[in-house]
């Protein structure tokens, strides 16, 4: 769906627009320079706290102070050229552009402000596209002048971001993924005729995570799945079931996987090891007042310092978990996952891109195998069966005749169910889209997961099939 741009998406005027590039720039190099600065001389006295890279409250002070000094060089300019100053309306203005560039989301800011924005993706100067909640997707049009103010803010972002060395957005390093303070995933792509980059203009992807701590019944007011569901997702949570959560790029893998840990009692210690980029944030989760967060690092510049998922797993063997969560499988988190899970007292959740349901343990298999080729097949089947116990799919369900927006479904839940006879594991998908295009449930569940639920406590009519759950 295609609307016009909002009001206040484009530029006042040209001159407005160079005056406030021409301050920001000007600013932006004290700042720039004041960072580095800070970060040369604590590293010489040996020190590496309070600084300025880190310290926003700071740096908004001394951008506050230096753009007064700007203004008036550039009101001083305007006098020798016989035009008035600046008046009170246009200063402030002024201000809260640069204000907004250098410290805030620039033009962004009103759609990051806006709690039902999900996604903005900045296609170049004259395209940004927003993504709502509820699926709507609009372009807001030109937000920046010039393909080279795009790429000034891209800069700026990064290195207010990251402080200085490792992170920058440069001609060595023309990919960059930061996450900012409220945990939305930031990815930059330096490009332009003007920049050794690697597209054909400078682009920005943002996603945030907008749906927090509704809980499963809350998901399920949403459609994510049927009400009955509720009660039986969170039985299988917290009897310490080790679940898949799987889907396709941006169906709300990490949103249910995060309600789903909502469940956990508030007594056990769940810790989530993550790769680079801390989403499930389960810390800031009053739900979880024991969850300390792992994530890897990526070496330096001398290629020293990388922290792998690997050594982060075994390090939570040391730190006295009830559940490990390793946040996305992606290649060698897949064995790790794995790993973690079978020694773990409550065992583990975690989430895995695909697109069908039918193919989440075959592509668990592959990651598992690539991570370890020495691993004979037979090794590998028989520990995704000893291991994972349930597979939730969500879909992204578009009507293509109506072209309407998707919306993200449950569309299938897999039971594992041990060793398969010839090769590979045996599965049963005990609920999935029945004729009506309903979630269902469509079979039992099998007698070992039953022993389980009912030493938990859960009685079996709660897992009978009813048929013609809505």
């Amino acid at each position: 769906m295609t609307n016009s741009p909002k009001p206040g998406a484009q530029f006042v005027d040209p001159e407005t627009d160079a005056m406030v590039a021409l301050v920001t720039d000007r600013v932006a190099t004290r700042l720039i320079e004041a960072i580095e600065h800070d970060d040369v001389d604590k590293a010489d006295a040996g020190r590496t706290d309070n600084l300025l890279a880190n310290d926003e409250r700071r740096q908004a002070l001394l951008v506050g102070a230096w753009i007064s000094d700007e203004i008036a060089v550039v009101n001083e300019e305007r006098l020798q050229r016989g035009l008035r100053p600046l008046g009170q309306r246009a200063e402030q203005q002024t201000r809260a552009r640069v204000v907004a560039e250098l410290t805030g989301a620039g033009p962004l800011e009103p759609y990051l402000s806006d709690p039902q924005v999900e996604e903005i993706d900045v296609n170049s100067p004259d395209s940004t596209w927003v993504t709502y909640t509820d699926g709507r997707k609009v372009d807001v049009g030109r937000l920046w002048s010039t393909a080279a103010d795009l790429t000034a803010f891209q800069k700026r972002m990064a290195l207010r971001m990251t402080g200085t060395g490792e992170g920058r957005l440069d001609t060595s390093s023309p990919m960059l993924t930061l996450q900012s303070n409220d945990g939305a995933r930031i990815v930059m792509v330096l490009g332009g005729t003007t920049e050794h980059g690697v597209s054909t203009h400078p682009r920005l992807a943002i996603r945030r995570f907008v749906v927090r701590q509704v809980g499963l019944t809350g998901l399920a007011e949403l459609g994510l799945f049927p009400h009955p569901l509720v009660e039986q997702l969170r039985a299988l949570v917290r009897c310490g079931f080790t679940l898949l959560v799987s889907g396709p790029p941006g169906a709300g893998k990490t949103t249910l996987l995060t309600e789903l840990l909502g469940e956990v009692s508030p007594l056990e210690r769940i810790i989530t090891v993550e790769k680079n980029l801390l989403e499930l944030r389960l810390e800031d989760d009053p739900r979880h007042p024991d969850a300390p967060a792992l994530f890897t690092r990526h070496a330096n510049a001398e290629g020293e310092g990388e922290i792998t998922t690997r050594q982060l797993v075994e390090l939570t063997r040391r730190l006295n978990p009830d559940r490990v969560v390793v946040g996305e499988l992606v290649e060698d988190e897949a064995l790790d996952m794995l790993d973690v899970a079978s020694m773990c007292k409550r065992g583990s959740l975690a989430t895995i891109h695909a697109h069908t349901a039918d193919i989440v343990l075959q592509r668990l298999a592959y990651y598992v195998s690539k991570s370890n080729t020495s691993l004979p097949e037979f090794a590998v089947w028989s520990l995704i069966a000893q291991t994972v116990d349930f597979v939730i799919h969500i879909d992204l369900v578009r009507n293509a005749v109506a072209e309407q927006a998707a919306v993200r479904r449950v569309t299938s839940i897999i039971e594992v169910g041990g060793l398969g006879e010839a090769g590979g594991v045996s599965s049963t998908e005990v609920w999935g889209i029945d004729e009506s295009n309903e979630l269902t449930q469509a079979a039992p569940l099998s007698q070992r997961h039953m022993t389980r639920l009912r030493m938990a406590g859960y009685s079996p009519e709660q897992f009978a099939v009813q048929g013609g759950a809505t």
